[in-house]
């Protein structure tokens, strides 16, 4: 955890820099945004700036965007200096949540704000992992997708349950022997509150010792690759005579995503 903050804290150092420096080399002028007949229009002052001053005008608004940043900063660097508090770094987010929408348009935030992390998520298109032609299994999830088992439409359907961004079997690419692999997550989650990725394998025939092996290969694999059993990869399991227990399933989804 310390160490964690120490880098924090270096970031905060450079970024508080990067601030002051633009603020410094920015031109002057306070910026003023309206709304006219559905069209956002800016004034320096109270001159209306047209199209071809839209570079000045950008300047000036990431320049306000980077004093509105700084005492943030500020705050962040002291609250890790002391250790009184829990560094919040959502709190930089905030400043561009309140922005105006016309100064939106203009500033490019340092933090992506949530919304947008999800949505690029959400909007990611892939081919999955084929289906083999003799399998006939017909399991559809309440999103439309086909998913291989019965236990595997309980969890989807539970994510989407809970509003929580998931795709199932979107392609990953991970080092084995030093060379890329690509493998196919049952589900690769996107934490609601972190906009961290989680990975969930159903290990749902864990009595087949065939099964077993090829599981644990790819348990292995994830672990070489930094994605570790309780912290970016969750694992549910079952046999025939252990099904999936989807009061374990919910406590997973409440306590990490």
């Amino acid at each position: 955890m310390q160490e964690e903050l120490k880098n924090v804290l270096y970031e905060l150092i450079e970024l508080e820099k990067r601030a002051e420096r633009f603020v410094k080399e920015a031109p002057e002028g306070k910026l003023r945004c309206a709304i006219n007949k559905g069209s956002y229009q800016y004034y320096i002052g109270s001159e209306y700036q047209g199209k071809k001053m839209r570079k000045t005008v950008q300047k000036i608004a990431q320049k306000e965007y980077w004093q509105k940043m700084l005492p943030c900063i500020k705050k962040q660097k002291m609250a890790i200096h002391d250790l009184l508090m829990t560094l919040d770094r959502y709190a930089l987010d905030k400043v561009y949540e309140k922005l105006h929408p016309a100064r939106k348009e203009l500033v490019a935030p340092y933090i992506k704000p949530m919304e947008d992390i999800i949505k690029e998520f959400e909007d990611i298109t892939y081919q999955g992992k084929e289906f083999e032609e003799n399998d006939t299994t017909a399991y559809y999830t309440e999103k439309g997708e086909r998913v291989r088992s019965k236990s595997e439409k309980i969890i989807a359907d539970t994510l989407k349950r809970k509003g929580i961004p998931y795709h199932y079997e979107l392609p990953l690419e991970l080092n084995y022997r030093n060379r890329p692999v690509v493998v196919y997550p049952d589900f690769t989650i996107l934490g609601k509150g972190t906009g961290k990725r989680y990975y969930l394998e159903h290990l749902g025939m864990m009595d087949k010792s065939s099964y077993y092996e090829k599981a644990m290969w790819k348990i292995d694999l994830y672990e070489k690759n930094g994605i570790l059993i309780g912290e970016e990869l969750i694992i549910t399991h079952e046999t025939l005579g252990s099904p999936l227990d989807t009061n374990v399933l919910e406590r997973y989804v409440e306590s990490k995503l």
